[in-house]
């Protein structure tokens, strides 16, 4: 009775190492941490490089010239699948503009630039299609939260009586905007991952109002034009994530009985 008990124990001990052996962990894949800068390209595809204001009676007219802006924060890409990621991060948008103010019958001309600051945080599933061992190409396709936490405001005094306020106002402080980009990546165990690539950001609505106001000093006067600007734009993203360090080999994974 004692023998047969002892070959039951010695046989279950056995298949259980056995398949301990044979037991196959289930691949986990990488994320990783990163910069990305970018300048913001204006354009007249998803944007407007120029907004015009005017009057009815074309008193005044206001020329909202987006200029070259740029991009720059952090991002986290998280692994799915050996060609599917999820990648999110935070990016502060610095958006120029150079304002012309115009009132022919006064023959006045003035210029000044707004800066427009937002904050991005992008929702992203990005694609990969590996051409050789460290060459990869990327597809990405998302959506942002875009938030503004102010207008912005700016003043010129083309005459000592007359000021000209030049405005950026938002519609709402926080909206939507539709993400795509496609590019390339060099990775390398040691130095990490570099990745080239352009971009495109389109605002599910008009986020900003352009706003020109004259006012004249001892009269009271004030006139007020305004108009919703367009501010769809095109990035070059440049991004770079650190190398993930591999994990060591835990020994206590090893088969007690060979």
């Amino acid at each position: 009775m004692q023998k047969s008990i002892l070959i039951l124990i010695v046989c279950t001990f056995s298949i259980f190492s056995y398949g301990q052996k044979r037991k196959v962990k289930k691949e986990r894949f990488p994320s990783y941490f990163g910069i990305v800068a970018s300048p913001v390209i204006p354009n007249n595809f998803i944007g407007a490089v120029h907004t015009e204001i005017q009057d009815e009676n074309k008193i005044m007219t206001a020329d909202f010239h987006n200029k070259w802006g740029y991009t720059f924060g952090a991002t986290i890409r998280i692994g799915l699948s050996k060609s599917i990621s999820i990648e999110t991060g935070i990016s502060q948008v610095r958006r120029i503009y150079d304002v012309g103010v115009s009132i022919p019958d006064s023959n006045l001309y003035a210029r000044q630039k707004l800066a427009f600051i937002n904050y991005d945080i992008p929702l992203n599933a990005l694609f990969y299609v590996k051409l050789t061992e460290q060459w990869y190409m990327d597809a990405s396709l998302g959506v942002s939260i875009t938030h503004y936490p102010s207008d912005v405001q700016d003043s010129m005094h083309p005459t000592p009586k007359k000021t000209v306020f030049v405005q950026g106002r938002r519609t709402e402080s926080t909206y939507f905007a539709m993400n795509a980009g496609i590019g390339f990546e060099y990775r390398t165990p040691k130095a990490g991952t570099f990745f080239l690539g352009f971009g495109a950001k389109v605002p599910l609505k008009q986020p900003l109002f352009g706003v020109a106001i004259l006012r004249q000093s001892g009269t009271g006067t004030q006139f007020f034009i305004y108009k919703p600007i367009t501010a769809g734009y095109f990035t070059i993203d440049f991004r770079y994530f650190i190398p993930t360090p591999k994990k060591k080999k835990d020994p206590g994974n090893k088969s007690i009985v060979e």
